[in-house]
């Protein structure tokens, strides 16, 4: 095996990491967000249920779309939404307790 051979299937092993990352990532988001919907759907909490509910749907789409290594700057973009999300779904999924305790 040649140097460039190998080094062009260590470009492929890092694409498909980071690709693997990127949708790990975003499926635990989408999870976090589908707990709180259902959570605020037993509380009795509709506009969190929806809020959730579109959350999850653009995280599951996020996922489905996985920036290629190749296009990394048009990956940014993405990214900054991907993040949103990550912690929009993790407020959520802190504050839900923590109102239940409180109107408890």
């Amino acid at each position: 095996m040649t140097a460039s051979a190998a080094s062009a299937s260590d470009v492929d092993d890092d694409r498909d990491r980071s690709s693997l990352a990127w949708q790990r990532t975003m499926a635990q988001a989408a999870l976090v967000v589908l707990f709180a919907a259902v959570t605020s759907i037993r509380v009795g909490e509709p506009l969190v249920t929806i809020g959730a509910a579109i959350l999850a749907v653009a995280a599951f789409g996020l996922a489905a779309v996985a920036p290629s290594a190749g296009r990394r700057a048009a990956a940014w973009p993405l990214m900054r939404t991907a993040a949103t999300i990550t912690i929009i779904a993790g407020v959520l999924g802190a504050a839900l307790p923590v109102a239940l305790l409180v109107t408890a």
